[in-house]
Formats: structure tokens, C-alpha cells, sequence
């Protein structure tokens, strides 16, 4: 689908369900898009690689947007596969364990085979494209756009500039370097004098393949002040969810975009979870130090913040998310306007918690299997509409109206009713998510 001129996934009524949580969940699911490198669905959309993650409702929405529903449905384990023609991922298909399972790349090839097996039977029966394959993918594989940047003059210049050390460069070094500082978006809004500070101290760095930038255990204050701008190549955040499991490329960044240690804070939300930014190819970037004066400007003029940070205090009213993050009160504002946020779901979020509280107390002293279960379904709607108020608008679907389970007593409809106009359930054994954007007659999704 393109909602918005975006291409992304979207979640297909194919599934195989063999327990009511999981029905509910692919239920749920129905609600959200997957924009790429977005949960579990777009990044291997995206990287066309397979992903196993031993337990996905311990992970922070970051790496999995649907965490607190799968922990609700009692879904554990998880692993995604692609789903080719010619190279191409049209579809990702999911399975899910009702237990934790530890990677196990046996079983992921089993798994894949098994799987291919069923879709050249199926295809031979019904005369389809015996093309399509579920593939492994190569984690190797980069591809990165020829940079414009990195091979201008300006550039050049610029990086001639950059190899004097700060306090040896004279005027035409400072000239050449806050020019080439003028096409980068980084600069975009701040102050003529604010530049020039962050050009004295500008210093570029060549990064090696594999190289690591930063790890997620550094705990100097200073690497926070420290930012990096991508001038030719790529930069990859990565994240390992479990001591045991693999390293998977959570986001990327490339020409002209910005990264720094505080972007690995919204994935290691426990111990268990480490992050680390490494360089994907031979890249080429400029290290900017933010002095202490610049701090708050920086975040609001600067470098947005991406809606995943500003959604890590919406538990908290808008005036103290503002003192924590250093920033007035317009300026908040003027961020949650950018990213579509026409309120502060604070209240809102306060309530559905209280919901969620008081359905998880009838669950556990819930008296036969029968109550339990509708008490859970009741629980993930109350998720759902959770979700629908915290995550980014981008990612909601809402052309379409997904129904809620009708087993819902009268005060916890008439809460949800007066939040959200559609909300759905729920998911299960195995789901597809598929790519409608410019699909053959032949694929089905």
C-alpha cells in the first residue's frame, strides 16, 4: 500500500490460528501498517533477510511495534521469513510459538525448506508462478545509493579544510567548511554565530567496514554532546534482543542523516538487550560537538525528535516531558504538530492503563478457561486503542473500519468508544504481511 505516497506493508487476512490469543492478535494487528524497517515485518521487508527473536513481548515497541499485544495473547518466539520472486520480498510470513525458543539456524532452514515444499506443491495443483520462494537472505548484502555529496568539490574543500586541526585552521579553512556546512539539513535552521562554534570544532572521520562507531554499554557524558553526519556510505544501528540470538540491523542511516548514542536509549530497554552503531560500508563522516549552551536548541531547530523518543514521555503531562527533555512549552508543541500529534495523549493513556490494570486482575482470578478468555480479548482491544493513541499516526490504518471484539462489558466499551472510532483484535500461529504496492495478478497477500 502507499497510503501518504509510502510504500509499506500491510497485514493480510492469511493466517492459521491454533489458540483464541493468537486469533486476537492477528485481529489487532489488522490496524497498523509496516512502513520498511519498521517492527519485525518491515525490516525484513527491507532487508529481505529472515529474523528470529526468542521472546518478542519482552522487546520495546522500537523493535517490536506489537510487544505488549503479544504478551497479552501469550505469544513468545517469533520468526519472520521473506517471501521472493526474482529477488523481490512481495509478502513476510511470520511464525510465532506459544514458548520461548532460542535461535536455532537448524531450525530456521527446516523451517524454510518445509515451507517451499507446501508452495511448489500448492502451485502445481493450482497452475500459479512457481516462482515465489521463502529465502534465508544475506545479511551481507548493503546497498547503498552513489553519493552526490561525497563526491562534490564543495566537499573536497571542505574535507582539505577539515584535515588542519581546529585550532591551526585560518579563514579560508573556516570559509570552506561553514560553506559546505550550508548544504547539509543539519544546519538547516540554526543561528549564523551558532555555526560558526559547531564549524571550529567540525572534525571528519573515515569509518572501515564493519567498523563500530559506538556501543550501547559507553557510558561517557561526553558522547552524548557528540553527533554524526553521514557524508558518503552507510551507518547501521544494530541490536542483539538476546545474549544467544543475532545481531539485526534495526535502522540505517545514510547520506546527510545524523546519529549519535542517544538513538541506541529507545532499544536496550533491559539488560538483556544491547545495541551498537557500526558502519555498514567504507563511510565517510563529519563529527559535530555540541557545547552545553547549544543543547536545547539543538534538539528543537537542529534535529527533530524522531516521534520514537518524544513517545518515551507520553506517560507524563506535556510540561514535565518539556523539563526533562530540556525544552519549552512551543517548542513541544511545535514538535507534536510535525509528527501529526494533535494532543498530548497523557490523560488518555493514564486511562487506558487503569483499563488494562483492572482486566489483568479479572484475568488472574478468572474462574474457568471460558472467562479468561474474553477477558483477554477485552484486553487486547484495550491494548489496540493503547497502541493507536502512542505509535506513530503513520503507521494506523484508517481507511478501513476494524471492528472490536463485541465481548466487552458496557464501561469498557463506552471508554474505548469515546478514544478510538475502530479498533480490532488478533493474530496467531502465523501471519502475512504483504506488499501491495505494483503486485502481479499472481501474488496473493
Amino acid at each position: 500500500l502507499r497510503p501518504s505516497g509510502n510504500a509499506c506493508l500491510v497485514q493480510s487476512g492469511a493466517s492459521y490460528c491454533s489458540c483464541t490469543g493468537a486469533a486476537d492478535f492477528h485481529r489487532a494487528s489488522l490496524n497498523f501498517y509496516f512502513p520498511p524497517n519498521v517492527s519485525v515485518a518491515g525490516r525484513v521487508w527491507k532487508s529481505g533477510c529472515t529474523e528470529w527473536h526468542e521472546d518478542v513481548s519482552v522487546l520495546p515497541t522500537t523493535a517490536f511495534l506489537r510487544s505488549e499485544l503479544a504478551a497479552q495473547t501469550e505469544l513468545k518466539a517469533a520468526f519472520a521469513v521473506p517471501l521472493c520472486k526474482d529477488s523481490r520480498v512481495l509478502a513476510v510470513c511470520i511464525f510465532y510459538s506459544r514458548y520461548p525458543l532460542p535461535a536455532n539456524p537448524q531450525m530456521e532452514n527446516t523451517c524454510i525448506a518445509i515451507a517451499n515444499e507446501v508452495l511448489i506443491t500448492t502451485f502445481a495443483r493450482s497452475h500459479m508462478d512457481t516462482s515465489l520462494r521463502f529465502v534465508p537472505g544475506d545479511p551481507a548484502a548493503v546497498e547503498v545509493a552513489p553519493s552526490k555529496t561525497g563526491a562534490s568539490k564543495a566537499w573536497q574543500r571542505c574535507q582539505a579544510a577539515l584535515e588542519v586541526a581546529p585550532d591551526d585552521r585560518n579563514d579560508e579553512h573556516m570559509e570552506q567548511i561553514t560553506k559546505f556546512s550550508k548544504g547539509i539539513h543539519f544546519f538547516k535552521y540554526i543561528t549564523t554565530a551558532q555555526r560558526l562554534d559547531l564549524c571550529k570544532s567540525m572534525q571528519q572521520r573515515h569509518l572501515k567496514k564493519s567498523q563500530v562507531v559506538m556501543h550501547g554499554t559507553d557510558s561517557n557524558e561526553a558522547i552524548e554532546n557528540i553527533w554524526y553526519v553521514v557524508i558518503q556510505g552507510r551507518v547501521d544501528m544494530c541490536v542483539k534482543t538476546h545474549a544467544e540470538g543475532s545481531t539485526y540491523r534495526m535502522c540505517s542511516f545514510k547520506e546527510g542523516d545524523t546519529f549519535a548514542a542517544s538513538y541506541m536509549k529507545m532499544f536496550q530497554t533491559s539488560p538483556n538487550i544491547v545495541a551498537h552503531i557500526e558502519a555498514a560500508t567504507d563511510t565517510n563522516c563529519i563529527v559535530i560537538t555540541i557545547p552545553e549552551q547549544y543543547k536545547a536548541e539543538f534538539k528543537t531547530n537542529t534535529r527533530p525528535l524522531w516521534y520514537e523518543e518524544l513517545a518515551q514521555f507520553f506517560h507524563i503531562s506535556i510540561n514535565e516531558a518539556a523539563t526533562e527533555l530540556g525544552m519549552c512549552m512551543s517548542a513541544i508543541k511545535k514538535i507534536c504538530r510535525r509528527h501529526g500529534i494533535s494532543r498530548w495523549p497523557h490523560r488518555k493513556l493514564a486511562s487506558v492503563n487503569k483499563t488494562v490494570a483492572m482486566l489483568q486482575s479479572k484475568i488472574n482470578t478468572a474462574e474457568d478457561d471460558a472467562s479468561r478468555s474474553a477477558l483477554r480479548s477485552e484486553a487486547v482491544n484495550v491494548l489496540t486503542m493503547k497502541l493507536r493513541l502512542t505509535i506513530n499516526p503513520s503507521y494506523l490504518v484508517r481507511d478501513e473500519s476494524v471492528l472490536l471484539q463485541p465481548t466487552m462489558n458496557a464501561g469498557t466499551s463506552q471508554m474505548m468508544q469515546s478514544s478510538v472510532s475502530g479498533v480490532p483484535g488478533g493474530m496467531g500461529g502465523g501471519d502475512m504481511h504483504g506488499d501491495n504496492s505494483g503486485l502481479s495478478s499472481g501474488s496473493s497477500n
